[in-house]
């Protein structure tokens, strides 16, 4: 992931856009895990990789529909951002349905579900103070998972 230097304050709040959607993915798949199970979880993953790709072609767009202000540093910035989010979403994807074929029993296999949706939580806060957007994300923004 490229470094937070040229980005602009524009750049910053659309990075700390991606990373609250993320958050909110995350804390829906959290919640809906523990009422219904994984199984009943997957969508919130399916929604989270169709709105960070829906993000890419709009930031590839050339028409007006592109966020105001980015530069092209912070489009840069983003597009790896989306990258990393929809291969999370499948990974995760892939590493809830192995788990779902094991051997584990169900509260083995929700607590391994929130595992996963933990290290993709911590992954963001990584990436929120790597590129200097932790101020621009509001604390009530951030639900604890357990």
């Amino acid at each position: 992931m490229a470094g937070n230097r040229g980005l602009l304050a524009a750049d910053k709040r659309y990075l700390a856009s991606v990373i609250h959607q993320v958050w909110r993915a995350c804390q829906g798949f959290a919640s809906v895990v523990t009422e219904r199970g994984p199984e009943d979880a997957f969508f919130l993953l399916d929604e989270l990789d169709e709105w960070a790709a829906a993000q890419r072609r709009r930031l590839a767009s050339r028409a007006a529909r592109k966020p105001a202000g980015l530069s092209s540093q912070g489009v840069r910035v983003a597009r790896e951002l989306l990258d990393d989010v929809s291969t999370f979403c499948s990974a995760i994807g892939d590493m809830v349905a192995r788990l779902r074929a094991s051997p584990l029993s169900p509260e083995e296999v929700e607590e391994e579900c929130l595992m996963i949706v933990d290290g993709f939580v911590a992954w963001t806060h990584r990436m929120a103070s790597q590129l200097g957007v932790s101020r621009n994300l509001r604390p009530q923004a951030i639900w604890p998972l357990r």
